[in-house]
């Protein structure tokens, strides 16, 4: 067939792509790696490489002047014309200069389909290098793939872990690219989240960098923490309905237009922020110096994540939609929300927190607009036929309402976990030290460890030390016994246990119950259990045995089994499984509790200060 002929571009573009293929497998390294790689399976060099070459000519890309424009222009406007950018200007400027001596690699979240074009245009229009972005070749499909892969795009398999060659591949290849000095990037979560928050993260492709780097293949290279935010998502009720039970639509042509159709209605602003970047190069040598061993690509992933959240601003809807879901199917008028706000703004002040657009939410009338611009999106509903206008959350909306919710979460999780610390000291009538306070502290930091990105454990104590006193400048003096510590909750402005990680806590006490509930002697089926979970927890929910619909979520429930396998409470045949199980459920159901309680609590601290 004579490409050049078909389509003169299309043509030219594959034949370089063919051509880098071969560059790359020409270089002595790949070659070596073939060699080492035959003898290690038992087969042939020639055998190898003749595979290898396949997965080559998959995965290369080419950044054709042509494809990138049609990138650009043509499919960016699709994902992106819904949002206004709001993007740290000062930030990109330092990213320009620091990539003049090094090559970068872009890590952001990944929260929509319009990431990679919002961050590529960001890079495009400050005048910065293009980055080669790796993705899933469920994307693959004509005409996406055809323009991604001929844009400086990287599609992958989506799991490819028992082949051994097509590892080689990718991992060569990104050696390649970063001994090219040139830009990366790619979603360390391995897919969109469904939460709204951070998921864990996938190693994988930085441990091939890792092994670039450590092997003379690479030099050094720059991780960029990425962090975009937006106000309102189209695709996050999608997103919800998967989480709750949905099929996953295809992606493909017809899939495309529909998504396009859904992105010309302006919704907000997305919010693009830049974490401190990190040099691989002195992340592998400070971890060699603390010991390395086996986790040390999961501590440079881990320090990442951190930084992400550190720049991840507090927004407006996330506020707003806070302040809705800790009332359950209450309905607030908008001075009692906006009530409700003032002191989550007060703690983002005290704290210096980032946030963007929070301003307006000292006056009702910012307040108001936020409330109105999720009644537009559908997430909140207004009734207006009475003395007031109240709001609540749409029937079925919780999920999206707790993902917008969940973008701020993480700033809020260490004060939540010292609500709860404290109440259960509140149980112990001993005057003294607060040493329940704080083990209870860490038993809830252990608990959701798979959850949310905790410092170590010294550090971890300085935190709760600071949040204390948040609470009263005075703590230590005034938390004596169990009643002043009951008095100090009290007496606190907000209550915030119950809305922070009460759906976290339900789901897991899901996955806990059921758990519990197989066969000690049988392998446990993840995505059966996980099934099963979205069953009960959608009867629990029902029932009011558990108050917080978004609670059914596949994402949080993997998180949860996560934490059973690191506990050893997955692997069948011991003789005290079924014991250690049911303490599992037993301890959830306990958390579950104390949230429960830490609510009637800030419902009697409400009462009380209404009747002042």
């Amino acid at each position: 067939m004579n490409l050049m002929a078909l389509n003169p571009v299309v043509g030219a573009a594959l034949i370089m792509r063919k051509q880098v293929a071969k560059r790359v497998a020409a270089t002595e390294r790949f070659q070596e790696q073939v060699a080492l790689l035959a003898g290690q399976i038992k087969r042939t060099p020639a055998e190898v490489m003749t595979e290898a070459m396949v997965g080559l000519e998959e995965i290369v890309t080419v950044q054709s002047p042509a494809f990138a424009a049609a990138f650009d222009y043509g499919l960016g406007p699709l994902h992106t014309r819904a949002w206004t950018v709001d993007a740290d200007e000062t930030a990109l400027a330092q990213l320009k200069r620091l990539n003049e001596h090094s090559a970068l690699v872009y890590l952001p979240t990944h929260r929509s389909y319009a990431d990679a074009f919002i961050l590529s245009r960001l890079l495009r229009d400050h005048g910065m290098k293009r980055n080669h972005i790796l993705g899933g070749n469920n994307l693959g499909f004509w005409p996406l793939g055809t323009i991604i892969r001929r844009s400086g795009g990287i599609l992958i398999r989506r799991s490819f872990q028992k082949d051994e060659v097509y590892k080689l591949v990718v991992r060569e290849y990104l050696a390649w690219l970063a001994s090219q000095k040139l830009n990366l990037e790619w979603y360390m979560e391995g897919g969109r989240s469904r939460t709204g928050k951070l998921r864990p993260p996938k190693y994988g492709l930085l441990s091939y960098l890792v092994s670039a780097i450590q092997s003379g293949g690479a030099d050094d290279m720059m991780l960029v923490p990425v962090s975009t935010t937006y106000d309102q998502m189209h695709e996050v009720g999608v997103m919800a309905a998967e989480e709750a039970g949905a099929p996953k639509a295809k992606e493909n042509l017809v899939w495309l237009a529909g998504y396009a159709r859904t992105q010309q209605k302006r919704i907000g602003t997305a919010y693009v922020r830049f974490g401190e970047p990190l040099s691989l190069r002195e992340a592998l040598e400070r971890a060699d110096h603390e010991g390395g061993g086996k986790w040390t690509v999961a501590k440079i992933a881990f320090e990442v994540f951190q930084r992400i959240n550190e720049c991840t601003p507090v927004t407006a809807p996330a506020l707003v939609t806070f302040a809705l879901l800790g009332v359950h199917e209450r309905a607030l008028t908008r001075t009692e929300v906006f009530e409700q706000v003032q002191p989550l703004l007060d703690y983002a002040d005290a704290r210096k927190l980032p946030g963007s657009g929070l301003a307006a939410l000292r006056e009702p009338e910012g307040v108001e607009e936020t409330l109105h611009a999720l009644v537009r999106a559908g997430v909140v509903s207004g009734y207006e036929g009475g003395t007031a206008t109240v709001y609540k959350i749409e029937p079925g909306q919780h999920s999206v309402a707790a993902f917008y919710r969940n973008s701020a979460i993480h700033w809020f999780v260490n004060r939540a976990i010292l609500e709860l610390a404290l109440l259960d000291a509140t149980r112990d009538e001993i005057t003294g030290p607060l040493e329940r306070a704080w083990a209870a502290a860490f038993a809830l930091r252990d608990l959701l460890k798979f959850e949310f990105f905790f410092n170590d454990k010294a550090t971890f104590r300085d935190e709760q030390k600071a949040e204390s006193r948040l609470i009263d400048p005075k703590f230590r003096q005034r938390a004596a016994g169990a009643k002043d510590r009951r008095e100090i909750l009290l007496n606190v402005p907000v209550l915030i246990a119950h809305r922070v990680l009460a759906p976290f806590l339900e789901a897991y006490f899901i996955v806990a119950d059921r758990l519990a509930a197989q066969p000690v002697d049988a392998k446990i089926d993840k995505k059966a259990l996980t099934e099963e979970c979205v069953r009960v927890g959608r009867q629990y929910v029902l029932q009011q045995r558990l108050s917080n619909p978004e609670c059914v979520s596949r994402e949080v429930f993997s998180n949860a089994l996560l934490l059973a396998a690191n506990r050893d409470l997955l692997t069948p045949g011991a003789a005290d499984l079924a014991q250690r199980r049911q303490a599992f459920a037993d301890e959830l159901a306990a958390a579950v509790k104390g949230i429960a309680d830490i609510e009637e609590l800030d419902r009697m601290r409400r009462g009380a200060k209404a009747a002042r």
